[in-house]
């Protein structure tokens, strides 16, 4: 009778403590929940790993740093695995103010895997005008971008040479957290060049994206931070990297936590139905 009195009326306080453990616990120390991946996350894994090495891989920095926690983590993961294969990156972006982030992420991988700037991976920036930029790359780069993000003309950087439009990119991904973003390259590049394209979005986005994975005009897509850690899964298990994943600490302590959290509604729910019980008993008794 006590046991059910006790799980019925658990102290808060206590709960809070617990959550807190199963929350910070993984964060210091991952558990690697995730040891399978959907077969969305391994198209785009699989469309990365076919790229020859020293051919480009196109980036599309479409998110602010509101949607970091999700996208953030599928660029560290998807620069580890191109330049881990020693597959070239080509980085811009259709929002201004996710440019920090991509330099930051860029800067970190790169010096990772020692990677050279200009050689190994550019980083064109952002330019003004949506559809002038999308549908001018289709005809010629380095028109669309006469400079990259640092001022350096694209004809002196030694890897942009033999670059010259989508028909020498193998590969294309929009990390997208809304407009424009995913919808914009697959209507104006996609349909219009036949950019072979993958994509990465907010969880609450992920939906938008299944019909073009249905027609085959997304080859395969991330989802959500469940889909980057499903990519730094496979990075992983790979041995491309080493490196501590962002994505698999977020998703092992919210799995956790959610997981803990259904544990205290049952056990509550069992102390309240057998308290209930004897209640009526001793009533009925009287």
């Amino acid at each position: 009778m006590r046991v059910f009195e006790a799980l019925a009326k658990i102290d808060r306080k206590i709960i809070f403590l617990i959550l807190a453990v199963v929350i910070i616990v993984p964060l210091i120390k991952p558990i690697g929940l995730i040891s399978k991946a959907s077969t969305r996350a391994k198209a785009v894994f699989d469309a990365v790993e076919s790229i020859p090495p020293g051919k480009p891989l196109m980036i599309s920095i479409d998110f602010d740093p509101g949607s970091m926690p999700e996208l953030y983590p599928m660029l560290l993961a998807i620069l580890r695995h191109a330049f881990a294969r020693d597959v070239k990156v080509i980085v811009l972006g259709l929002w201004l103010t996710g440019m920090g982030l991509g330099e930051q992420a860029l800067t970190t991988v790169a010096s990772e895997y020692s990677k050279k700037y200009g050689v190994d991976y550019v980083f064109l920036g952002w330019r003004s005008g949506v559809l002038p930029v999308v549908l001018g790359m289709g005809e010629d780069i380095k028109k669309t971008f006469p400079t990259d993000y640092y001022g350096t003309p694209l004809e002196s950087l030694a890897m942009m040479s033999n670059i010259r439009n989508y028909r020498d990119i193998p590969f294309f991904i929009s990390l997208s957290a809304g407009d424009p973003g995913m919808n914009t390259w697959i209507a104006y590049a996609q349909a219009r060049y036949g950019l072979k394209m993958g994509a990465g979005t907010t969880a609450v986005s992920a939906a938008d994206a299944y019909p073009y994975l249905q027609t085959g005009q997304l080859t395969g897509l991330l989802g959500g931070m469940k889909g980057a850690a499903e990519y730094e899964f496979l990075v992983k298990e790979r041995g491309y990297s080493k490196e501590i994943s962002q994505a698999t600490q977020a998703m092992d302590s919210q799995s956790l936590a959610h997981l803990l959290i259904l544990i205290l509604i049952v056990l509550g729910n069992i102390g309240y139905l057998f308290i209930r019980k004897q209640t009526k008993k001793l009533g009925g008794a009287r």
